[in-house]
């Protein structure tokens, strides 16, 4: 009998071991990182053009000469374009931090791949090496706030939200997914239960934010703000509100300089952390500790003083410092023309009230219900006061980013992450709900119907019903929208030209220079304001006085050829703003006498400029 109990004993440890499967499975950070890589196969499977450089946007092409220039020579300072609006080039205001991660890919898998394999590879690991960062900062986010099963479904609908995604995929290599990536952390900062290490964390990314790019300026001011009022609450978060404020000075210095040189603490720039923004943060970082040191967190009172203190050595240095940047639209220096034809036709930077009806619900709708969600867990939590914290705190930064959203286009994707918290939460109190029913078909169709409860659910529930109620006269016009220029597909023919001053719209610049040696005039970013009132002045103007608007590029030497393209939206908006100017008459066949059509196919065209 002994024998045989001792025999039978092993049958428990068989059953472990054949189900080792199961037990490593249970632990919900593995299955996240599963599907994180699940969802990178995805987006390398359904990105178009893989074997060659098709990028998503302009600013995707530009970012890669820009680390382009860099390894070849460009100094670490310079990210002026030189090929853009000669002999003096285009200033721009973007970062190395950016090109960093691009140009290390680059120079190590240049000796494996070569160099266009290289910028292949590099251009399609680095956005999916940020969305690996916001993965783990939104696995550790959900989890604070809601435990291990929120962790691992958020992380869940994260993979699975476009609006999000979009930002990530192959070739997608300028800031946007950076910023996203760093609100995420920002987030995790926010509410890691280890203060001191949280206020470094999001300190750190909130000042690598606003060394990327200053529109993380508000959101900058939206945790700072929380993280002050969760002090206030507590003195146990003493640390977190100081060593942010630290951490944000300190770091925001080091990376100005370190990327910028001296200029950022000389400079007044609006677009960059220089003095109106850098001395700001310097001098929160300064006052906080003093005042924490003097005052103390006995109470609330001495909390709101210290909080004040540091609030108000801001501000003040703010008001010194800002100038121009402190008046109105900073944009409004483009000029007139370039401002009014160019920078308010950019509908990604625009409000929500100017977008049409699906973008407009795509924005607004997922935060919102989102929103809606965190504060019903808000209430379900009441009892508890740490957790019922943590629920407002979370539902003052998604009505912050939501704010930002409202005003600015393209800071969906922020708000969007923001509701994804929430929205977790109220899917699973449903889904337990719904688990719960005797009925079987309730069962079902309750957990089936939670789908809609997630950003990418809410967005396209939005799409559906507006798509029903749409006209056909607006469906159409929506039609038009999206049919874009593809200038690669024309290349070739201006690629077989020598090295040449070309006068082109400025969405197709960026793709000149990536594919070809040739000069530009400009490309649509700001600094260059000049070189973009020159481009639209030109297109717009009548065919003679046109001429001598192209005349005067490239230092007075003029363009030797002048490229268009009929369906590009640029070029369609020139068309329909100056009836009778260039870019109208070459879009009816009416070929000006001083340009002589070159063969080519597509709706590229290309004109050289007769001299005589």
């Amino acid at each position: 009998m002994r024998s045989a109990n001792m025999a039978f004993s092993a049958l428990p440890e068989d059953r472990a071991q054949k189900s080792w499967p199961m037990n490593w499975l249970a632990n919900p950070g593995r299955i996240a990182c599963i599907a994180f890589l699940l969802c990178c196969i995805v987006l390398i499977g359904c990105a178009e053009h893989l074997t060659t450089l098709s990028f998503f946007d302009p600013d995707d092409a530009l970012r890669l000469e820009e680390v382009r220039n860099w390894i070849g020579g460009q100094p670490w300072f310079d990210v002026t374009q030189y090929r853009v609006n000669p002999p003096a080039g285009a200033p721009m205001h973007w970062s190395r931090i950016v090109d960093l991660p691009i140009a290390a890919i680059i120079l190590i898998a240049r000796p494996l791949t070569g160099p266009i394999g290289a910028e292949l590879f590099a251009t399609i690991i680095v956005p999916l090496m940020l969305l690996a960062g916001l993965t783990f900062a939104t696995y550790g986010t959900n989890k604070w706030i809601g435990g291990r099963p929120a962790a691992l479904l958020g992380t869940l609908m994260l993979l699975t939200t476009p609006s999000i995604l979009v930002q990530f995929r192959p070739f997608r290599i300028d800031h946007h997914g950076w910023q996203i990536m760093l609100a995420g952390f920002a987030l995790y900062g926010l509410f890691d239960p280890r203060a001191r290490r949280g206020g470094i964390v999001m300190g750190c990314a909130l000042a690598t934010w606003l060394a990327i790019s200053s529109e993380g300026l508000p959101y900058v001011a939206l945790f700072l703000g929380i993280a002050g009022i969760l002090y206030l609450r507590s003195a146990r978060e003493a640390d977190r509100l100081l060593w942010a404020a630290i951490t944000l000075g300190a770091a925001g210095l080091l990376l100005a300089v370190a990327t910028r040189g001296l200029i950022p603490l000389q400079a007044v720039q609006c677009d960059a952390l220089t003095v109106p923004y850098l001395f700001p943060i310097l001098a929160l970082a300064i006052a906080m500790p003093m005042a924490c040191r003097l005052i103390g967190h006995a109470d609330w009172r001495h909390r709101l003083i210290v909080g004040a203190l540091g609030a108000g050595a801001a501000a003040v240095t703010l008001l010194i410092v800002g100038g121009p940047c402190l008046s109105g639209d900073p944009f409004q220096t483009l000029g007139p023309l370039a401002y009014r034809v160019w920078y308010v036709s950019i509908m990604e930077g625009r409000p929500v009230w100017e977008q049409d009806i699906f973008r407009m619900g795509g924005i607004i709708v997922p935060p919102v219900g989102g929103l809606v969600a965190t504060l019903i867990a808000a209430y379900a939590n009441r009892k508890d006061s740490e957790a019922l914290t943590r629920w407002l705190a979370m539902a003052l930064v998604l009505a912050g980013a939501t704010l930002v959203a409202v005003m600015v286009m393209r800071a969906l994707s922020v708000a969007h992450l923001m509701s994804i918290p929430g929205l977790t939460w109220l899917v699973l109190a449903l889904f337990a709900k719904a688990q719960s029913s005797r009925h079987a078909i309730c069962r079902v169709l309750g957990t089936t119907a939670l789908v809609v409860l997630t950003p990418f659910g809410l967005s396209a529930a939005w799409v559906g019903t507006a798509t029903l109620l749409e006209s056909p006269a607006d469906a159409a016009q929506a039609q038009e929208k999206d049919t874009v220029c593809k200038p690669d597909m024309a290349m070739p023919a201006v690629q077989a030209l020598p090295p040449s001053m070309l006068f082109a719209p400025l969405d197709i610049g960026p793709t000149i220079l990536i594919r070809t040696d040739h000069r530009i005039v400009a490309t649509g970013h700001h600094r260059n304001a000049s070189g973009i009132s020159t481009v639209i002045r030109g297109f717009i103007a009548r065919p003679d006085a046109a001429r001598a608007v192209i005349a005067s590029v490239n230092g007075g030497k003029g363009a030797d050829y002048l490229l268009t393209c009929g369906d590009l939206n640029e070029y369609r908006y020139y068309v329909k703003l100056a009836p009778h100017g260039l870019a109208a008459q070459l879009a009816q066949g009416k070929v000006p006498d001083w340009l002589e059509p070159m063969p080519g196919k597509g709706m590229l065209r290309l004109y050289k400029i007769r001299r005589d």
